[in-house]
């Protein structure tokens, strides 16, 4: 295995531990929900409160990630979120179960603008659909694993169970990953163009508005895969508990559907994206959103809800590789992590805001609040796309 396989492979094992331990927290809302007498304004609080986290945490470690060691930060990243999903198992009410998330939303903003920067630099000028679609399909695969096992190892053995499995499995994840990558060249993992480069605060500012005016359009499409993700993995749960009959193994089963499709679709992307065009996929993909996302609100039949996860799964997925593959090329192997850093900060901010709101608004009107709010976004940038399909989706 060469030096760019083994990245490859060592970023994409730690992005399947990475998203599958966040899948694991909001799988066990219907539990908690019960166990600790939630209402849905304080499941958007954690949720919300802990995409905050997660948003301060990237953006300083992306900044980090171009002048330092990535694999000292993927590796640090991998240890902390580990030894926080152990103490999240001791969380006893609704005070203590919000500090143990945000504590593992904490240590989960490691990986997302290191490792995907790191991507991103070392196969910039080859391969990079495919690069990144294995990389995300690896993520999938990770969430897939914890939604397909998650409720029915807590409904069998006790909701704790499946933290101590997740916990134990980032153990052996950072084990492999320090001795495949002990003689990685430095050359892959630290930027010499960049190392030693001092900023002021002026110019650190200056560079943040320069980034986000060049990817202003892709901007509200990483907004739109994110807020997707997070409605999806945080509220479909509680959806499908409150409004159908199914046990909760059962959900989680069909919720697998959502993340098992999209995984396979990341497989295939670059194969995809060689018949397709990105713009097409993109199109594709934000039309199937709105269009899923209210369907969902309408739906009662348990045949048509799966086909609406499975399509949103889909669509939602497929999304973020061509996302970040579009971002990669227009970006310098200088500023690699603070560009991913500063865009994901701004998709969690967004985000933040939405799943806090989609709490409050689900005790008002109901828990389909959160889908309607999807799909109505979903349309409004799919009519951006359309309006824009024969221009550049970034900016000189």
């Amino acid at each position: 295995m060469n030096d760019k396989h083994r990245i490859l492979s060592i970023v994409s094992l730690f992005h399947g531990f990475n998203d599958g331990t966040l899948a694991v927290v909001p799988l066990l809302f219907p539990i908690f929900k019960t166990l600790f007498n939630l209402s849905y304004t304080q499941i958007g609080l954690i949720t919300g409160g802990g995409l905050a986290i997660s948003l301060f945490t990237e953006v300083a470690v992306g900044r980090a990630s171009d002048n330092n060691n990535s694999r000292t930060l993927l590796i640090s990243g991998v240890f902390l979120l580990s030894g926080s999903m152990f103490i999240l198992s001791f969380s006893q009410n609704f005070i203590t179960l919000l500090l143990f998330v945000f504590l593992l939303k904490f240590s989960a903003g490691f990986f997302h603008p290191t490792g995907i920067g790191l991507i991103s630099r070392t196969f910039k000028k080859d391969r990079l659909d495919w690069s990144m679609g294995i990389q995300s399909a690896f993520g999938d695969f990770g969430a897939f694993i914890a939604i397909l096992t998650t409720l029915y190892i807590a409904v069998s053995f006790g909701w704790t169970t499946p933290i101590y499995i997740w916990s134990i499995a980032g153990l052996g994840c950072l084990f492999i990953g320090i001795y495949l990558t002990r003689h990685t060249p430095k050359k892959y993992l630290i930027s010499e163009l960049s190392k030693n480069k001092k900023q002021t605060a002026s110019e650190a500012i200056a560079e943040w508005v320069h980034i986000i005016k060049r990817f202003r359009f892709l901007i509200p499409l990483f907004i739109v895969s994110g807020t997707s993700w997070g409605v999806t993995i945080s509220y479909l749960p509680l959806f499908l508990d409150e409004k159908t009959t199914l046990a909760l193994s059962s959900i989680g089963i069909i919720i697998s559907l959502w993340v098992g499709i999209g995984t396979i679709a990341c497989l295939f992307y670059g194969k995809i994206q060689s018949h397709l065009r990105r713009k097409t996929i993109v199109i594709l993909s934000y039309l199937t959103i709105g269009l899923m996302g209210l369907l969902l609100t309408i739906s009662t039949s348990l045949p048509i809800i799966i086909i609406i996860v499975i399509l949103l799964g889909l669509s939602t997925f497929l999304s973020f590789p061509a996302l970040f593959s579009f971002v990669s090329e227009a970006t310098h192997e200088t500023v690699e992590g603070k560009t991913f850093g500063y865009i994901f900060t701004i998709q969690l901010g967004f985000c933040t805001v939405f799943l806090f709101l989609s709490g409050v608004l689900s005790d008002i009107f109901g828990i389909w609040i959160p889908f309607a709010l999807l799909g109505i976004i979903g349309i409004f940038v799919t009519i951006m796309l359309f309006s824009n399909r024969k221009f550049s989706y970034v900016y000189n």
